[in-house]
């Protein structure tokens, strides 16, 4: 049985509407969000976050963004926390590489937040971004080495794991999510990988297209208004001289 939220459409209170619908819903399992970049998966991977980790008792949600949480951010990390070794190893790795680290650190938190709440039902891991630099073995070894390792280990549990894809490799032969249609998806081949991309891309074409209607629409208001304004005054001040 899955989970459904209420989502915001124009999240950003911009008259962008990101989105076509209004709920959500997942199953639990691996669910790969699909769609261009700039297309909302970070966006619905947040308000579905956030309204998990007030909804649940107890905190058992991770999250994952390579944006915020990788890199330079990670070495800091382990800097503050003594971990010599796995900075080592990051200064010295590929993009890739500093994913593969990073993953083994996130494996280590997953399994110490099972431990910590063993009667709990349900868990919910985001990750965004984690395929960017990897290569096609990487990512097959993230899913069967990772993914379904914990739900092998822990079949009595809701388990939602919710990733973005930014390669095919990732959404190939999994649970796959229309970012902005809000609907599950099959995707059996690249070709329809690719068409997917494509339409949610010019999606976000056509809402970058009305972005830049209104910012020209209200700044021409604005110059009106202000060309009003000077009228006024220079009516104004002619009323003054005429009274003096």
């Amino acid at each position: 049985m899955g989970r459904k939220f209420k989502i915001e459409r124009d999240y950003y209170d911009e008259k962008d509407y990101l989105y076509r619908k209004m709920h959500v819903e997942f199953e639990p399992g691996l669910t790969v969000l699909i769609g261009c970049n700039g297309c909302g998966k970070t966006t619905l991977m947040r308000q579905v976050r956030l309204q998990v980790e007030k909804e649940l008792k107890n905190p058992c949600v991770i999250n994952y963004d390579n944006y915020i949480h990788g890199g330079a951010s990670s070495i800091s990390e382990s800097i503050l926390c003594g971990d010599m070794t796995f900075v080592a190893d990051s200064v010295m790795s590929s993009e890739g590489e500093k994913i593969a680290l990073n993953m083994q650190k996130l494996s280590m938190k997953i399994g110490s937040l099972m431990k910590k709440y063993p009667d709990e039902k349900e868990f919910w891991i985001f990750l965004d971004g984690v395929d960017s630099g990897f290569s096609v073995d990487a990512i097959e070894n993230l899913k069967r080495g990772l993914f379904d390792t914990i739900f092998d280990c822990y079949p009595d549990k809701d388990i939602y794991i919710i990733a973005s894809a930014n390669e095919y490799e990732m959404a190939r032969g999994e649970k796959c999510f229309d970012t902005v249609n809000c609907r599950y998806v099959n995707i059996k081949s690249y070709e329809r990988y690719r068409s997917l991309v494509l339409k949610s891309r010019e999606y976000k074409d056509e809402r970058i297209k009305k972005a830049v209607k209104r910012a020209e629409s209200q700044k021409e208001k604005a110059a009106e208004k202000d060309s009003d304004n000077v009228k006024e005054s220079s009516f104004q001040a002619r009323e003054w001289k005429k009274e003096r």
